[in-house]
């Protein structure tokens, strides 16, 4: 599990630089994966429903200008950005923290979360 949290970790990194321009270098308060077919209905109903969980606004601002991805909708599915449908996806949000999650070929759940 170590290796595959470094993984994890490395990736959502990445993604937090890349939707909201903040490195962040510091160790997270928490990084796991997980099977979503070992979740329950409401455990992955939570997970990827971010929007109802008190994830991303309709229009979030990144600083003072919005990203042109959530703009335009473009590789969207809800909150959930779509990098190869069926083999990859990730949500990144800032409601309670910086939180990143992401989907492996619909299977691995994973999720990052630092502190603000």
């Amino acid at each position: 599990m170590e290796r595959i949290d470094r993984v994890v970790l490395k990736n959502a990194r990445g993604h937090a630089y890349f939707e909201y321009g903040e490195p962040r270098m510091e160790a997270p308060l928490r990084v796991w994966a997980r099977p979503l077919e070992s979740m329950s209905e409401s455990e992955r109903a939570e997970f990827e429903g971010l929007r109802a969980a008190g994830g991303l606004a309709a229009w979030p601002e990144v600083g003072s200008r919005m990203t042109t991805r959530i703009a335009t909708g473009l590789d969207m599915d809800g909150d959930w950005v779509v990098v190869q449908d069926g083999t990859y996806r990730y949500a990144v949000d800032d409601a309670e923290g910086l939180r990143v999650r992401s989907i492996v070929w619909e299977y691995l759940a994973t999720e990052v979360h630092w502190e603000s």
